[in-house]
């Protein structure tokens, strides 16, 4: 029977924070790979084109144009903030991964 010592609790120490790492890492791949699949999802709003001419009614073409931007503006915006969230987690998953492989040298 091997007893504990004080030379293993270093070794200890550096094992627990090799798995928490690695852990993290798992977790927040995770979480980055989740909200990039959520900022594929949004799709803008689109309007039904008016059955009148443009030439008949321009107003009613330039307000369903008008209304048309203004959704893709809003499913930008939405897909480019989930992105940004991916991106720091995703960064977040690589520090850890950096700090996980430098433990394991030691």
């Amino acid at each position: 029977m091997r007893y504990e010592t004080s030379e293993d609790k270093p070794m200890i120490s550096i094992r627990v924070a090799y798995v928490t790492c690695s852990i993290g890492t798992a977790i927040s791949a995770f979480v980055a790979a989740v909200y990039w699949y959520l900022s594929s999802r949004p799709t803008p709003k689109t309007t039904v084109p008016p059955v009148a001419a443009i030439g008949d009614n321009p107003e009613m073409h330039i307000l369903g144009t008008k209304v048309d931007i203004i959704g893709i503006q809003s499913a930008l915006y939405e897909t480019s903030r989930l992105n940004k969230k991916a991106a720091i987690w995703s960064a977040i998953a690589a520090l850890l991964g950096a700090i996980s492989a430098a433990l394991s040298f030691l």
